[in-house]
């Protein structure tokens, strides 16, 4: 087994077709096909079968995919790590941001591009379950989230780089705009980020600090153009950052309820693979995060 038949076998699996893999590789059909066949019988394994479709992985080649994707992801990395302390330029950065990071963003990356103006940059936008997958298999470096639950064990490093005073949000003219307490909004509709699920879940932390029980009528939102769409347009309510509230909803018709006490707060969390050290671009990026926090 060699980079080679690895990275041959990734491409076949993810184009779904040999011919497009070649294309990828910039090798002829049958080099292809060969570093595929070779690597099946160093395994002595089929990877892949043909059908109507072009080719589809076998139970073998599925579970070889996983963790072929990691391999050359680390290759990568490995090349990355030496191009970067021999000359601290060169390689590549993929990130997944939350807009929530915006405020810290610009001035992190002027820092980075002034220290390390060769190396490519990616944006990406956090996209959950996606943009875990993509940092587990290494095609992120790393991700930038909003997170709303309390601790979370998924097998990735994380530090917070800062917290994130909330709001409640609703339709301007909603009955209950004047609302100062929580337990007035018990019987509405919610739209809430995060794990509804989770038992230390946001909503369910803040009506528990209240010594009330959460609302049940609750729907879980990630994308905040269709929380605002379904907000403008009905009685549902939902949780905002609280800083970014006027700049998002202040031309349209919606408005912050004004709560009488505080609200449970979110963070701004930094993770990376808890098994394999950051690169020293990815590192420095996030020290330009934090130096931007701290300056902020």
């Amino acid at each position: 087994m060699n980079l080679r038949q690895l990275r041959a076998f990734v491409l076949i699996a993810e184009h779904g077709s040999i011919r497009a893999a070649a294309r990828a590789l910039c090798v002829t059909q049958p080099a292809a096909t060969r570093s595929l066949r070779e690597l099946e019988q160093s395994l002595g394994a089929e990877l892949v079968r043909r059908s109507a479709k072009g080719v589809e992985l076998t139970p073998y080649g599925q579970a070889l995919h996983k963790r072929a994707v990691l391999i050359l992801q680390e290759a990568r990395r490995a090349q990355e790590d030496i191009d970067q302390m021999r000359d601290g330029e060169g390689g590549t950065l993929n990130l997944a941001i939350s807009s929530s990071a915006l405020p810290v963003l610009p001035a992190a990356l002027a820092a980075f591009r002034a220290r390390m103006p060769r190396v490519a940059v990616a944006f990406h936008e956090v996209a959950p379950p996606y943009s875990l997958e993509q940092l587990e298999t290494g095609r992120y470096d790393l991700v930038v989230q909003t997170e709303y639950d309390g601790d979370i064990y998924d097998g990735f490093a994380r530090t917070t780089l800062f917290t994130l005073p909330l709001a409640v949000g609703a339709r301007a003219d909603h009955p209950l705009r004047h609302a100062t307490d929580l337990a007035e909004l018990r019987d509405l509709l919610w739209l809430m980020p995060g794990n509804t699920q989770t038992p230390t879940n946001l909503l369910r932390l803040a009506y528990t600090e209240r010594g009330l029980p959460p609302p049940v009528d609750v729907i879980p939102c990630q994308s905040i153009a269709i929380a605002l769409a379904i907000l403008a347009e009905s009685d549902a309510v939902g949780f905002f950052v609280r800083n970014g509230f006027h700049r998002m909803l202040a031309p349209s018709s919606l408005c912050m309820l004004p709560l009488a006490h505080p609200l449970p707060a979110a963070r701004v969390s930094i993770l990376t693979r808890a098994d394999s050290p950051p690169t020293p671009a990815a590192q420095f990026f996030i020290d330009c995060l934090n130096r931007a926090r701290a300056t902020a």
